[in-house]
C-alpha cells in the first residue's frame, strides 16, 4: 500500500497543489521557503486528522453498519490544538492566514489495483479547529473498512527533524508517549527509549541487523559498532545507552551530530512494535544535515531497501543527496502556491541537432535552481553508473526511455553524444586517455559503453567488431543489427503494429491491429523497390569509400593485425565485392531493416497511417512512439540494454 496522490488546498503557502508520489521514496528539493517542510507538515496533519476522527460506530446508519470503523461524526470535530504543525498563532496554518479559506487535505491510497481517497476539511470556529471528513454523509465506509486490514490503526507514523544533540538525561516513557513525541517532531527527545524498544524486541536479530546497517552507513562496514544498555525499565527511572567503536566506549550523548542523525533515521525503519500495519509513513526533514556525502548515499540505499513496507518522504536541498537519488524519486518544488508535481523522471531535454558532448541531465535544472552550477554535466558523468557513448542526441533520448522500461533498475545513466560515427574513429582514443584517469570508485572509462548504428557494415564485420572494441581498448560496445536505432522497430513487424495501435489509442484513434500489421507488411515490401533503385553504381562508390575510411580508421584505433582480421586485410576491390554482396543479400532475404534509414522508417509508417488521416514525423513523433513501450512491447533487438 502507498499514497499515490496527495492534494493540498489553502494550507500555509499552498493554495492548491497536487503531488503524485513515488510509491517507495519521494525526495523533495527546492530553495528555502519553496514548501518542502510544509508538504511534510500537510502529510502529518492528514495523518493526525485520521487518527483523531477514527472511531467504531455504535449503531447502523444509511452509509455504515454498527461496529464499522468510521471517521468522526458531527459531534466529534472540534479541537483546540493540533500537534502536526508548530505554529505560534492560530491563523498561521491557513493560506494567507485567512481563516475563511477552508483547508482540504486529500490522500489517495493505492493497493495493487484498488484505490481509496480520504479527504479532510479543516476550518475554524472561534479558537477551535474544526476537522471533518469531506462528504461524511455519502462516504463509502464499506469500501473503507474492506480496504484496510489493521483498523483502527492502519498506519505507523514517524516524523524526524534535524537535531545535532540529544538530552543528557532521558527518562523511560511509555510507547504511546514515544509515539506522541515523534508526531510532535520531538523524536530526538526519546531516542534512547526507541533504542530500548528495539534492544528488547522479541526478535533478537532485529537489533543486530540495526547495528549492521548503522555500521554500513557510517563506515561502509570497515568498522563495527556496538550499542548496549544495563538499564531496566522495571527498575530504573532513566534509560542509558553506551556506544563502542574504534574510538572507545562512551555515552550516546557524546556521539557526533551526524552519527546521532543516522541512528534516529534508522530507528524509523526498525520499528519492532508496529509490524502489523498497512503502511508505515516515514517523514524525514533534511536527514542529510550534519552528514558526509558518501554517508548520504549509503543511507539512501538503506531507505530504498526498506521501502517495500515503508513509504518515505524526504526534504533536502543537498546536491550530494540529489545526485545519489534516482530521478523517479526526485521532486522539485518551485515556490508557487498552485501546481501539479511529478518526479523529474521525464524524458531528456531537447537539444540542438548538432549537439555533441555530455547530454544535459534532467537533474541539472534542479541543481542550478539551488545555486550549484559548476561542472554539472561532468559531475553527473563521474557519479553515474554508466556513461553511454551514442552517435546522436536522438539516440540518447530513445535509449534513455527504453532503459527506464526496466522497472526496478536503480542505475543512473549519462550520455555522451559523439556527433556522428566518424567521431568514434577519430576521438575515442582521446576519450580513453582522459577518462581512464578520472575516477570515483571506477574510472569513467571502466563504466563506459559504446552504442552505434551499423550503417553499411555486413554481418561478419558487425559481429566481430564488438569483441575487438572490448579486447583492444576495453570498451563494451553494441552495434544495432538494423541500419539505425529507429529501424530496429522493423525487426518485428507484428510487435510494431501493436505499438502503433497503442500510440494511436493515446490520440483517441482505434485501428484494428491486424489491419495495421497487413499495411505495415505491404508498405515494407514496397520499400524493396525503392531500395533496389537507390543503389546504383554511384551510390555503391560512395558506400565503398565509406567502408575504406572506416577500415583505415579502425585499424588506427584497434591496431588490428591484417593477417588475422578480415575487415583490415580486405583490399579495396574485396571491399567493393563485400558491399554489393551485403546489399543484395539484404534485399534477397527481405531484411530491409538492415538498409532502412530514418527517412525510410518515416515513409513506411506514414504510408501505413495515411488511410487513417494520421501523419508521422520521425523527428518529433518517434519519441512519442517509444514512450508507449512496455514489457509486452519490448523488441528482442533491444535486449543488450538490459545488460548495462
Amino acid at each position: 500500500m502507498h499514497i499515490s496522490r496527495f492534494k493540498v488546498k489553502n494550507f500555509k503557502l499552498f493554495q492548491d497543489i497536487q503531488v503524485e508520489f513515488n510509491q517507495t521514496v519521494s525526495i523533495f528539493t527546492g530553495v528555502n521557503n519553496s514548501g518542502k517542510t510544509t508538504l511534510l507538515q500537510a502529510l502529518s496533519l492528514w495523518h493526525e486528522c485520521f487518527t483523531r476522527l477514527i472511531r467504531q460506530a455504535g449503531r447502523s446508519t444509511a452509509n455504515y453498519r454498527k461496529n464499522d470503523y468510521i471517521l468522526g461524526n458531527t459531534q466529534e470535530k472540534y479541537f483546540d490544538h493540533i500537534n502536526s504543525v508548530l505554529s505560534p498563532n492560530f491563523e498561521d496554518i491557513f493560506y494567507q492566514r485567512d481563516k475563511r479559506k477552508r483547508i482540504e487535505l486529500s490522500a489517495t491510497l493505492s493497493n495493487n489495483d484498488e484505490e481509496i481517497t480520504i479527504s479532510f476539511n479543516i476550518s475554524s470556529s472561534g479558537r477551535n479547529y474544526v476537522i471533518e471528513l469531506v462528504d461524511f454523509t455519502n462516504y463509502n465506509f464499506q469500501e473503507f473498512n474492506n480496504f484496510f486490514q489493521n483498523l483502527p490503526s492502519p498506519f505507523s507514523f514517524y516524523y524526524t527533524s534535524p537535531s545535532g544533540t540529544i538530552r543528557q538525561i532521558e527518562r523511560f516513557t511509555t510507547p504511546p508517549q514515544v509515539q506522541e513525541s515523534i508526531i510532535n517532531r520531538d523524536s530526538s527527545s526519546v531516542i534512547r527509549n526507541r533504542l530500548y524498544q528495539l534492544y528488547r524486541s522479541p526478535n533478537p536479530d532485529l537489533f543486530r541487523k540495526f547495528l549492521d546497517d548503522l555500521s554500513f552507513v557510517l563506515y561502509n562496514q570497515t568498522q563495527q559498532i556496538s550499542i548496549s544498555t544495563s538499564s531496566d525499565i522495571q527498575k530504573d527511572v532513566n534509560v542509558v545507552f553506551n556506544l563502542q567503536n574504534h574510538q572507545g566506549e562512551f555515552d550516546l550523548a557524546l556521539l557526533g551530530s551526524g552519527s546521532l542523525q543516522i541512528i534516529e533515521v534508522l530507528l524509523n525503519v526498525y520499528h519492532p512494535y508496529n509490524i502489523n500495519k498497512d503502511l508505515n509513513l516515514i517523514l524525514l526533514d533534511e536527514p542529510d544535515s550534519h552528514i558526509h556525502r558518501e554517508i548520504q548515499s549509503r543511507l539512501l540505499q538503506i531507505l530504498l531497501r526498506f521501502s517495500q513496507d515503508n513509504q518515505v518522504f524526504i526534504t533536502t536541498h543537498n546536491e550530494a543527496l540529489i545526485r545519489s537519488a534516482n530521478l523517479s524519486n526526485l521532486f522539485h518544488l518551485d515556490s508557487q502556491p498552485t501546481g501539479r508535481y511529478k518526479s523529474i523522471n521525464t524524458n531528456l531535454p531537447t537539444v540542438n541537432t548538432r549537439f555533441s558532448g555530455i547530454y544535459p541531465s534532467q537533474v541539472n535544472p534542479v541543481i542550478s535552481a539551488l545555486g550549484m552550477v559548476s561542472g554539472l554535466d561532468f559531475l553527473n558523468a563521474i557519479e553515474s553508473d554508466k556513461l553511454i557513448f551514442v552517435e546522436g542526441a536522438d539516440d540518447a533520448q530513445v535509449i534513455d526511455i527504453l532503459l527506464k522500461q526496466n522497472i526496478g533498475n536503480p542505475k543512473k545513466y549519462v550520455y555522451w553524444v559523439l556527433g556522428g560515427v566518424n567521431e568514434v574513429s577519430e576521438r575515442i582514443l582521446h576519450y580513453k586517455t582522459v577518462f581512464s584517469e578520472v575516477k570515483n570508485n571506477q574510472t569513467l572509462w571502466e563504466k563506459s559503453v559504446l552504442i552505434i548504428d551499423r550503417d553499411f557494415l555486413n554481418d561478419t564485420h558487425r559481429s566481430t567488431l564488438t569483441p575487438e572494441f572490448q579486447n583492444r581498448i576495453n570498451l563494451k560496445s553494441h552495434i544495432w543489427s538494423a541500419y539505425t536505432l529507429e529501424s530496429t522497430v522493423f525487426t518485428d513487424i507484428p510487435k510494431l503494429a501493436r505499438l502503433l495501435s497503442k500510440w494511436l489509442v493515446q490520440k483517441g484513434i482505434n485501428v484494428d491491429i491486424q489491419v495495421l500489421q497487413n499495411d505495415l507488411e505491404n508498405n515494407y515490401s514496397r520499400l524493396k523497390t525503392t531500395l533496389t533503385n537507390r543503389y546504383d553504381d554511384t551510390k555503391y562508390e560512395n558506400i565503398i569509400y565509406w567502408y575504406k575510411n572506416i577500415r583505415d580508421k579502425l585499424n588506427n584505433i584497434l591496431r588490428l593485425n591484417r593477417g588475422n582480421y578480415e575487415f583490415i586485410k580486405n583490399n579495396d576491390v574485396q571491399l567493393g565485392t563485400i558491399v554489393r554482396q551485403h546489399i543484395q543479400q539484404c534485399l534477397d532475404s527481405d531484411n530491409l531493416f538492415k538498409l532502412m534509414t530514418k527517412e525510410d522508417v518515416e515513409l513506411v509508417i506514414s504510408s501505413t497511417l495515411q488511410p487513417h488521416r494520421v501523419t508521422f514525423n520521425i523527428t518529433t513523433q518517434f519519441i512519442e512512439l517509444i514512450e508507449q513501450v512496455d514489457r509486452s512491447l519490448w523488441f528482442d533487438e533491444w535486449d543488450f540494454l538490459n545488460s548495462i
